[in-house]
Parts: structure tokens; C-alpha cells; sequence
């Protein structure tokens, strides 16, 4: 029989932010804590090993994360539920990967910290092993044992996160954070937004537009393009048309790869401030639109911000894929597969808190 623990949230210097509750159980379903779970080797360095039962207390972590915030919408089988499945694998399958990838990323990343000189101070251990300890504390023996936790991983989870952070933060710092006007200067324009095909009544109901209704529509959206160009605002509000802004760049892409409506950017490229166009045909929709800005400052600030920000994950990303390609990743795929995540957590409520502390 299924059933659900509450777990409590690791202490505040995270890190990392996870649930985790009471519950009875199981325990860790078959897994040999002791078996290797990932293997990493290169020609220049030591192989690294990671523990099954590391790997597996890494994964339950995860999933009480997800169960604190899911498992009450879709449902206590959503980890296996083929309806959630994305790219042929199931939610279990998914997190199972990333959590992989998390590992050997931390694990890579450890290795490497010399290269950026990054450092875990006697002082951050200390307070990772109070952290740790708080943990242990806050959360039943039968909680505790479901996950799979003892003081050493939750001391090497807390501990990898931290450098996976700082990590990050020394290699993103070297990123170019230059960004000139040109590169990332934003036009911004209102638009109203008239649907041909459907509306929403006044129960909040989507409905679909008969095709009488569909004729008076299009001869009010046609008025409204012509009162709008000398009253935009007032004219949206008369129609009773929501104005929404909209800001965009160079890099402005096709409304097939999910940009804006093609036909309404060609129209405002060709407007200045302040006017306002003739009626555009979208798809299944009509647009009006007034040109705020020809450079907009606040929107142009924001994609520089965007910008290096893109920068960053991408110098990061690129020195940790050249961390991969420098070793051999095995995973022992017989081990890992016993790891499942059968029994979901749940956070305490305020009220019930005190009752989750250690037996």
C-alpha cells in the first residue's frame, strides 16, 4: 500500500531548499547503499565513485521536493503516470536523469575548484554540519530512513550544493558583461489583441464565435482601428479591447519559432512613436497597435541585463560540458534502477510540525 511521510526543510543556510516529512516504511527498497552507483575516470586523474547510497538520498530529496508541490494536483501516481510522460519517459525516469547529471556535474565541478580558486572554509563546514545536524534532528527515524539519509550524505549533499554555487558564480564571472545600446536596444509598442474565433463570457466560459457574431466582430474591430488613430486608449476602451505592451529587438524571432505575430513587428518596424497602425490580420485575431517607443530605455536595460545573463549560463555550461568530455561517465544502470520513488513526502503544516522531530 502506497502511502505518504512529511518531511521538514533543511535549515536556512541553503543552499537548497527541500521537504521532507514523517512516514513509515519501506526504507530504501533494495538499494545496496555500499554499490557504486556512478563511475568517472580520465587518463590524468583518480577515478571518481559515487555511492548508491549517496545517489539514491540525492534522488528521494528530489522527489520530496516535488511531491510537496505535485502530488496533490496530479495525483499519488504521478511519477509513473504515462499522461505526464514527456520526450517517452515518465516523471520518475526524468528527475532519475537530471539527478544523474546533477551528481556528476557536483562531482566534476569539486574537482576542478582549484581552477577558479574557490574554497569551502573551515567555517562553511562547520556550518554544513550544524545544517546537517538540524536536519537529522527535525525528522523522524522512519522519515529519515525512507530517504535514505544519514549525517554523511546530507554533509556531502549541503556541501556539493555549496560548490556547485560558488562554482558557478566564479565561472560566470568571467563572461563579458559589455553590452552596447545597439546590441540590445528595445522598440516597444500597445496592442490590442481582437479574437476572431473565441471569447470569454461572463462566467469566465471560453466560447466560440458563431458565424453572424464573427461578421459583427470584424465591423467593430475595423471602426475601431479607424477611431483609434486619433484616440488609442480611449478607443480600447470603448471596444472594451485589454492594451497590452510589447518590447522587442533585433533579435526579434519568427512568430514560428514563437515570436510575436510576424505581420504586427513588420508594421511597427515601419512606425514611429506615437503612431498607430491600420487594422493587421493575425492569425484568427486582428491587431492594433501604437508605437510607444523607438528606443525604449527601461526594456533596453533589461535585455542587457538578459543578455549577460545568457552570457553566463553559457560560459558555464561550456566549461562544464569540457569537464565531461575530459572523463568516461558509467552508470551502473542495475543499481540505479532499484532506485524508486514508491512512497511520496509531504511538508508539515505549522500545526503539526512539533510532531515531525526526531523519535
Amino acid at each position: 500500500m502506497e502511502e505518504t511521510m512529511r518531511f521538514k526543510k533543511f535549515a536556512a543556510i541553503i543552499l537548497m531548499s527541500t521537504m521532507i516529512g514523517t512516514m513509515s516504511l519501506s526504507g530504501c527498497g533494495g538499494v545496496n547503499k555500499d554499490a557504486v552507483a556512478i563511475t568517472m575516470t580520465s587518463d590524468d586523474k583518480d577515478a571518481i565513485e559515487v555511492t548508491m547510497g549517496y545517489a539514491n538520498f540525492a534522488a528521494r530529496i528530489q522527489q520530496a521536493g516535488y511531491d510537496s508541490v505535485f502530488a496533490s494536483y496530479y495525483g499519488d501516481d504521478y511519477w509513473t503516470n504515462d499522461s505526464y510522460a514527456k520526450d517517452g519517459k515518465n516523471m520518475q525516469e526524468s528527475i532519475k536523469d537530471s539527478v544523474l547529471e546533477s551528481i556528476e556535474t557536483q562531482y566534476l565541478l569539486e574537482k576542478h575548484m582549484s581552477d577558479y580558486g574557490v574554497e569551502i572554509t573551515e567555517e562553511d563546514q562547520a556550518a554544513i554540519k550544524k545544517a546537517a545536524e538540524q536536519f537529522m534532528s527535525d525528522n523522524s527515524k522512519a522519515a529519515l530512513k525512507e530517504v535514505g539519509a544519514t549525517q554523511e550524505y546530507v554533509e556531502r549533499y549541503l556541501y556539493l550544493q555549496t560548490v556547485e554555487k560558488r562554482m558557478k558564480a566564479a565561472i560566470s564571472a568571467t563572461a563579458d558583461t559589455n553590452v552596447s545600446d545597439e546590441e540590445a536596444a528595445q522598440r516597444t509598442f500597445s496592442y490590442m489583441k481582437i479574437s476572431l474565433t473565441t471569447y470569454t463570457d461572463e462566467s469566465g466560459k471560453q466560447q466560440t464565435y458563431s458565424a453572424d457574431e464573427t461578421t459583427v466582430v470584424k465591423k467593430n474591430a475595423d471602426d475601431a482601428a479607424q477611431k483609434a488613430q486619433s484616440d488609442f486608449d480611449g478607443t480600447a476602451q470603448e471596444y472594451s479591447y485589454d492594451v497590452k505592451t510589447y518590447s522587442y529587438g533585433s533579435d526579434e524571432k519568427s512568430e514560428a519559432d514563437g515570436g510575436f505575430c510576424d505581420a504586427v513587428i513588420t508594421a511597427a518596424n515601419s512606425m514611429k512613436a506615437g503612431d498607430v497602425s491600420d487594422l493587421i490580420e493575425g492569425t484568427d485575431c486582428y491587431y492594433i497597435i501604437r508605437l510607444d517607443s523607438e528606443f525604449d530605455a527601461d526594456a533596453t536595460e533589461k535585455k542587457k541585463q538578459s543578455i549577460v545573463s545568457d552570457r553566463q549560463d553559457e560560459a558555464y555550461n561550456n566549461v562544464v560540458e569540457s569537464y565531461k568530455k575530459d572523463i568516461d561517465i558509467n552508470v551502473n544502470d542495475k543499481e540505479w534502477s532499484k532506485v524508486a520513488f514508491d512512497n511520496l513526502f509531504t511538508t508539515p503544516s505549522a500545526s503539526d510540525s512539533s510532531s515531525a522531530t526526531a523519535e
